[in-house]
């Protein structure tokens, strides 16, 4: 009986392990396919189709495709994209192309850290910008832009990137061209490093590190109009120009999504720079009494330092002289500009100072009563098409004080009679 009890007890270990070789054997199957898909996914993005495909679904409103001609991408290697372009769905030619971009970190490395991309190199960029007659940019239309791009309610706010990194770039080429010259504007080789991080507010910003953009650059219509123009606003529209510039910026805070709300600072410096009049000095010799013309040309501060900062959408400036040559030899009038330019729509909100010279002629009393004190002017419009306004109560009066003031200067003779009598 003790025998005949333990026979029926001995199928049920066997049917266990079957089972258990089952699961076995499907976990098994399931991790050699994970496996087997892990390893493949290198491969799948080191495919230049795939991963323009990818791009593209990640950064939905970018209006462009990004082409590549070689990806070499692994899970313990560094990540290496070559001959990238950024090219235009409107069949234009590509305003962004880069030799080469490698990475301090593999796909393993950017995975267990959470999106840190680590490092980025990036070799021989070349951006061409280029301006229609309306003054809008090619890169302008690469992103595509919500109906109300301005942050605050029911516009659409900074938002949050899902990856982090360092980027340094070395040895970058801008150009500008436009309809105002057949030859494009090119900078020397830039060297630029920023991060991408998340910021307090929840959202993710660029921060760049101050740098001396350019040095001794020659002034070309291009970059004057399409770029230094919202820094310096007498170089807009303006029918010529020569001279040098230097450009440093002194850091940058730029939210994703919403650039024009961020924060910058820094330098121009001008150096010897001779325009000829744009609609700004043009339209302040309209708006004075007597029918002045404009002067043939105008000159910047010999050694002009003009501050320039990003805040409100808007570039504000201050330092900005430009003189007004007279008829007396080596003598001219100069003016000074502070105020802003706005990013979005290109208005102007400037405020021109005239000094008064002190040695006015004594006997016009409203010339006299303003000898040595200072004419202000509102400029409001927008670039290109300034509308030039006198201080309010006395804007006749200051008008007339300007205009006395321009004659008296282009009269040395009579001045000198004046004088002697």
């Amino acid at each position: 009986m003790a025998a005949s009890t333990g026979h029926p007890d001995q199928p049920p270990p066997a049917k266990r392990g079957f089972f258990r070789s089952q699961v076995r054997a499907v976990l098994g199957t399931v991790l050699v396919v994970a496996l087997l898909g892990t390893a493949a996914i290198p491969w799948l993005l080191s495919n230049p189709q795939r991963l323009s495909r990818f791009i593209a679904g990640v950064i939905p409103e970018l209006q462009a495709d990004v082409t590549l001609g070689r990806v070499r991408l692994s899970w313990a290697g560094p990540v290496v994209l070559e001959d990238m372009k950024v090219v235009p769905r409107d069949g234009g030619s590509p305003p962004i192309t880069i030799e080469r971009i490698s990475g301090s970190h593999g796909l393993a490395a950017i995975l267990l850290s959470a999106g840190d991309l680590g490092t980025l190199r990036i070799e021989g960029l070349k951006v061409a910008v280029r301006y229609d007659a309306r003054q809008r940019s090619n890169l302008e239309g690469l992103v595509a832009k919500p109906a109300d791009s301005r942050p605050g309610p029911g516009g659409k706010p900074p938002r949050r990137s899902p990856v982090r990194l360092r980027l340094e770039v070395d040895d970058a080429v801008v150009g500008i061209s436009g309809p105002w010259t057949a030859d494009p504007w090119i900078s020397d080789p830039i060297d630029v490093r920023a991060a991408l991080a998340p910021a307090a507010g929840g959202w993710s910003e660029w921060t760049v590190e101050p740098v001396q953009l350019l040095t001794q650059a020659r002034l070309e219509p291009g970059v004057a109009q399409g770029v230094l123009a919202y820094i310096a606003p007498v170089l807009a529209d303006a029918t010529r120009t020569s001279g040098r510039f230097s450009l440093r910026l002194d850091g940058a805070r730029l939210p994703v999504g919403q650039p024009a709300a961020g924060e910058l600072a820094g330098m121009l410096s001008m150096h010897e720079v001779v325009v000829g009049p744009g609609p700004l000095v043009e339209g302040m010799f309209r708006s004075l009494p007597g029918q002045l013309s404009p002067p043939p040309a105008i000159r910047i501060a010999d050694e002009s330092h003009v501050s320039f900062r990003l805040a409100e959408r808007r570039i504000w400036h201050e330092g900005l002289e430009f003189g007004l040559p007279l008829a007396k030899t080596d003598q001219r009038l100069d003016v000074r500009s502070q105020g802003s330019v706005g990013l979005d729509d290109r208005s102007l909100d400037l405020k021109l100072s005239l000094p008064i010279p002190a040695d006015l002629p004594q006997d016009k009393p409203l010339l006299a009563a303003l000898a040595g004190k200072t004419v202000s002017l509102g400029v409001g419009g927008v670039l290109g098409q300034p509308r030039i306004e006198f201080d309010g109560s006395i804007k006749a009066a200051a008008g007339q004080v300007v205009t006395g003031v321009f004659i008296w200067w282009k009269r040395p003779a009579q001045t000198a009679s004046r004088a002697r009598a």
